[in-house]
């Protein structure tokens, strides 16, 4: 079983609400379903955010990619949270993240990780 299908109900439907809305903005969007996570990208490109769903509470983690000034800048109210340690390899290159926890979050969230975080996954 994958994260997404054991998540809440809640945290299952922002998943796809925010994969939805990217999928109008990036073509060829594929999610790919773990046990941890979902993980956003485009067709031959690397992820460019990884979706951590809540067993329990009405919530969505997604971690990106980007550069922390220009994560920040388009935090669009999000609440944008940079990684402390920034060590080598994948905490390197997912700096920050931020909680989703209702649908009004989600057009803003899929703007920041459009215009920053799938630019960085060329």
């Amino acid at each position: 079983m994958t994260a997404h299908t054991l998540a809440s109900n809640e945290s299952e439907n922002l998943c796809d609400q925010l994969f939805a809305a990217l999928q109008e903005v990036i073509p060829n969007l594929q999610r790919s379903s773990t046990k941890g996570s979902c993980g956003l990208y485009q067709e031959g490109s690397v992820r460019f955010a990884y979706v951590y769903h809540a067993t329990s509470k009405p919530q969505i983690v997604v971690w990106c990619r980007g550069d922390a000034a220009e994560l920040q800048r388009h935090d669009n109210g999000l609440g944008v949270e940079m990684r402390d340690n920034q060590s080598p390899g994948w905490t390197e290159r997912f700096l920050a993240h931020f909680r989703i926890t209702k649908a009004e979050q989600i057009s803003a969230a899929a703007r920041l990780l459009a215009q920053v975080s799938f630019t960085k996954s060329k």
